[in-house]
């Protein structure tokens, strides 16, 4: 009797010190803390993480009270200032990563993979990781926090593998974005000179591409309609910006500092409303600027459109089914808006303008009009 109650007072004595110092448990040398829903969080152990060098690996589970748990979760201050930290591998299972869980790592080098998963990653979270050369950031990320990049210097790639879901991430400034400091965006393994905004997406998030110097050609989407705060700040390289026909916004400095810019095809048959000098530093007196039929004169009375070195009024937005543009409508531009709806490719993939409907978007009632005028159907 005597041994087990000293064993039970042994087992107390440890989690009450496990709670003393703010987690439920630990497992092998790490500290976490279980969540409602049976998941757990891998949270600071002030007394061990500051000594912990080498690499670090997330799991993808752990076992606790007779079941494995998935680690759905890094906590805050998780690694806080660890300067031992050589690398990082994050489980399958987790989903945020918290606030300065790795801020001033700055041992932390090599390519850091955010796994698929991982929605949000907080503020300051790899901050002053300076040894850093490239990040992955995977299509399930909707979030990224409040300087999460800040001073990571050494960063020389992002990669990506799907530029829609890169659109919608929500930055609130550009040092929380990587690409202010590497300056190089690939997509799935490709390095990015011409973008295309698939036509699904409706805005650009604000300083979505900021200071991405390897893109020199972009075609805005025909869905989007509003482009937002220093979206495309600084990429120097950008030489031809297409605009499709839906934009009717382009917010703050969005193209500010794009000085090679010299091609601007404006889809719009309405000058979009341009808000606080969205291009400002860019010499329009070095830029070509082609516009729909009809709508030049428009143009040439509003900022900063009227600067350019010529307009020219050569667009055809008018919707007549010959999606391909091969000068007549057939099964072709039937296939090809197929295409468009399952995304196997997007409008901007084709010269042609088969929104019969106008709102943005190639659907099934542009299919049914097409098929009516194949069918010479009034």
């Amino acid at each position: 009797m005597k041994k087990f109650l000293s064993v039970t007072a042994l087992l107390l004595m440890v989690y009450t010190h496990a709670s003393a110092w703010g987690y439920d448990f630990i497992y092998d040398g790490f500290a976490y803390n279980l969540n409602d829903d049976g998941s757990v969080t891998l949270t600071s152990d002030n007394d061990f993480y500051e000594s912990f060098s080498g690499p670090v690996v997330v799991p993808d589970e752990v076992p606790y009270e007779g079941q494995l748990r998935p680690v759905t979760a890094i906590d805050e201050s998780a690694f806080y200032r660890n300067a031992n930290i050589t690398s990082l591998t994050i489980g399958k299972n987790v989903k945020t990563i918290g606030a300065h869980a790795f801020y001033i790592c700055s041992s932390l080098q090599g390519t850091l993979n955010i796994p698929e998963g991982v929605t949000s990653i907080g503020n300051f979270a790899f901050g002053d990781c300076a040894q850093l050369t490239g990040v992955v950031i995977p299509k399930s990320v909707t979030s990224i926090g409040e300087y999460a990049f800040d001073d990571c210097t050494g960063l020389t790639a992002v990669y990506i593998s799907d530029i829609a879901a890169w659109c919608r991430i929500n930055f609130t400034f550009f040092w929380d974005n990587p690409l202010s400091y590497a300056h190089h965006l690939y997509l799935n393994g490709q390095e990015l000179t011409d973008l295309v905004i698939p036509d699904e997406i409706t805005s650009i998030s604000p300083c979505a591409f900021y200071q991405c110097t390897s893109l020199q050609n972009v075609t805005i989407g025909n869905g989007v309609t509003t482009i937002g705060f220093r979206s495309f700040c600084e990429c120097s390289n950008i030489r031809t910006l297409t605009l499709g026909r839906s934009v009717s916004e382009i917010n703050e400095i969005a193209f500010y500092r794009c000085y090679a810019l010299n091609t601007v095809y404006s889809y719009p048959v309405n000058p979009p409303t341009l808000n606080d000098s969205p291009f400002a530093d860019v010499d329009f007196h070095s830029v070509t600027l082609h516009v729909p039929k009809g709508s030049k004169e428009k143009y040439d009375y509003e900022y900063p459109w009227y600067w350019c070195q010529s307009i020219v009024e050569d667009l055809d937005t008018q919707a007549n089914g010959d999606i391909n543009n091969d000068s007549m409508v057939d099964v072709e531009d039937v296939n090809a808006a197929i295409n468009i709806i399952l995304k196997n490719k997007s409008m901007s993939d084709y010269p042609g303008n088969g929104d019969m409907d106008g709102n943005g978007l190639i659907d099934v009632e542009d299919i049914n009009a097409i098929i009516n005028i194949i069918l010479k159907v009034e």
